[in-house]
């Protein structure tokens, strides 16, 4: 289809082309054959008695218009053997175009402006989407619009090219003035098919392109369709993997444990002794489930807090994240002598890393400034981005997550979406206590 189009439009141009040769030669003949005529018939006098100046050498205006006129003919045609891909030099060959249009129309006493035609369909066909082309276009129309003799010669003395079709009869008048209205008009028809041609494909693209971004929202329906899909699939894995977990390790311990103090219950009146050999067995399954439950709940940590720590795996996701994004991400981590129970690092960890996300997909930022400190017995922690922000602050899944998984510490949080987006996290930590090792049940 593209293809065809440019075809119609290439042929279009070779007509319009081998049409205005035809006219400018029509001009230029009528100014070399009138002159001719006029010696020949001794009314030298009485033609320059009617003109208002002495008009050009007849050759000029003959050889000096068809040479323009080649000049031009070979620009369009060296443009259309040769893509130019550079918008400024199509800029300039239009340009350069335009003058050698406007000579010609100079040349033939601004007579016939009709070529002006010619180079605004070869403007359109070669800068068509360039958002100089505008300028230029309306500066053709412009000077189509005022490329009259009645306009010019106000300006710069001129001869009037009727002037030589007055010299001739009744009859040789009106057959020159037939041809010339005929000759122009089909010009003005190539050049309307020409303009209806070039917009009946530009609506067909923009068709197209709809069409496309429809099918591209489709699509992206689909994938997040898809994505919600694998998310509820991936949460069920997940609970089921729990599920299995929690009865592998804690149901196991707890069936244990109650069928050891059912048995002491049993024996502790007849047989004491026993029944502190089967308490320490019981004391035993407890430990051992224990620990089979922190073994379970460490392999929910993320990875980069089990290998580098709290400040090494926000040093490694903020790297990261700086890698795809072009987020200018500052950390002021001022916790260097505090050491914190795994489950809070697993908080901040994942409230940081949420704050970055929403900052990301949603603010539209490009810095966030993160701050961790203590204050008194109060661990805090800032994250504020430079995006758009939010006055209206709805608590989707993230926010709501963010707020349980403070809240399980016992800990606040508190959101302001007015300069950008500032989340900031208080939770109690007590002094004096060395939280890097889990509590034991």
């Amino acid at each position: 289809m593209r293809k065809t189009y440019f075809q119609s439009l290439t042929s279009l141009r070779v007509f319009m082309i081998l049409l205005n040769l035809i006219i400018v030669m029509f001009y230029g003949t009528i100014a070399l054959l009138t002159t001719k005529y006029i010696i020949q018939n001794h009314i030298a006098r009485d033609f320059l008695d009617e003109v208002s100046y002495i008009p050009h050498h007849p050759m000029l205006v003959f050889l000096g218009s068809i040479l323009m006129f080649a000049i031009l003919s070979y620009i369009i045609y060296y443009r259309s053997e040769h893509e130019i891909v550079n918008k400024k030099m199509n800029i300039i060959y239009n340009g350069i175009e335009f003058i050698v249009c406007a000579m010609i129309i100079y040349l033939l006493y601004m007579g016939y402006n009709g070529i002006i035609l010619l180079v605004f369909c070869d403007c359109i066909y070669h800068l068509k989407d360039d958002k100089y082309s505008k300028w230029l276009l309306t500066a053709m129309v412009f000077v189509y619009l005022f490329a009259s003799y009645d306009v010019f010669s106000a300006f710069v003395p001129m001869t009037n090219m009727q002037q030589y079709m007055l010299v001739y009869d009744a009859s040789i008048r009106s057959m020159l003035m037939i041809g010339k209205n005929i000759l122009e008009t089909c010009n003005l028809l190539l050049f309307i098919v020409f303009i209806i041609v070039y917009i009946a494909q530009q609506m067909q693209e923009n068709e197209n392109i709809t069409k496309e971004l429809s099918m591209i929202h489709q699509v992206n329906q689909e994938l997040r369709n898809y994505a919600a899909i694998t998310e509820k699939i991936g949460e069920n894995n997940e609970r089921k993997r729990l599920a299995r977990e929690i009865h592998d390790t804690l149901g196991h311990a707890l069936t244990g444990i109650a069928a050891g103090v059912d048995a002491c219950i049993a024996m502790i009146d007849i047989n004491p002794a026993a029944t502190k050999k089967q308490l320490q067995v019981v004391s035993k399954v407890v430990r051992e489930g224990i620990g089979d439950v922190r073994n379970s709940l460490n392999k929910l940590r993320p990875g980069a807090l089990e290998a580098h720590g709290l400040k090494g795996a926000i040093e490694k996701m903020i790297e990261e994240f700086a890698d795809v994004s072009d987020l200018e991400i500052y950390l002021n981590y001022q916790l260097e002598q505090v050491d914190f129970e795994k489950t809070k690092e697993d908080v901040l960890f994942r409230i940081i890393q949420e704050s970055i996300t929403n900052a990301l997909r949603h603010g539209g930022a490009d810095r966030i400034d993160i701050d961790i400190y203590q204050q008194d017995d109060i661990l805090i922690l800032k994250v504020q981005d430079n995006g758009v922000g939010c006055k209206d602050i709805q608590y989707g899944f993230g926010l709501k997550q963010m707020s349980e998984r403070v809240a399980i510490i016992n800990g606040t949080v508190m959101y302001d979406g007015d300069n950008g987006f500032l989340t900031v996290v208080k939770i109690p930590i007590q002094r004096g206590e060395n939280y890097g090792k889990s509590i034991d049940c």
